[in-house]
C-alpha cells in the first residue's frame, strides 16, 4: 500500500513538472508558400525563376533548382528563400519563368487574424 501511494505521488509530481514546462515553450509559426513548376514533357526539369510582387509593388526573386539530376523540379519557399521578402497584410502575385518566358502565374495574400497573427490565404 505504501508503495502505491509513493508511486502515485511521484507520477503526479512528474505530470505537474511536464505541465509547467509545456507552458514555458515559445511557439512561433510563420505562414509560408511553396512554389514549384514542372514540365511534364521534359526529360530533365529546368531551373525556374520565381518573382513575387509584394503589396507595396516591390519585387523579390528566387530560383528553384532541379533535384535528383533534373528528374524532379525544385521548390522555393516564400518568404524564406527570397532575399528581401516581406510578410505584410495584402495581395501578392507571383510568376514563374523558364529561360525568360513566363510559364505560370498566381496570387496569394496575408490577412490578419482576430488574435493578431498573419494568415496565409491562397488565391
Amino acid at each position: 500500500m505504501r508503495f502505491r501511494r509513493t508511486a502515485t505521488t511521484l507520477c503526479l509530481a512528474i505530470a505537474a513538472c511536464t505541465s509547467a514546462m509545456a507552458q514555458s515553450v515559445l511557439y512561433v509559426a510563420r505562414p509560408a508558400i511553396a512554389l514549384s513548376v514542372s514540365d511534364r514533357a521534359a526529360g530533365r526539369q529546368p531551373p525556374v525563376a520565381f518573382t513575387v510582387t509584394m503589396p507595396d509593388g516591390k519585387t523579390t526573386t528566387a530560383t528553384a533548382t532541379p533535384q535528383m539530376g533534373g528528374e524532379r523540379s525544385g521548390t522555393v519557399h516564400y518568404p524564406s528563400d527570397f532575399g528581401n521578402a516581406g510578410m505584410h497584410v495584402g495581395e501578392y502575385t507571383w510568376s514563374a519563368r523558364i529561360d525568360g518566358k513566363e510559364v505560370m502565374r498566381g496570387r496569394f495574400s496575408y490577412r490578419p487574424s482576430k488574435d493578431g497573427q498573419l494568415l496565409f490565404v491562397p488565391g
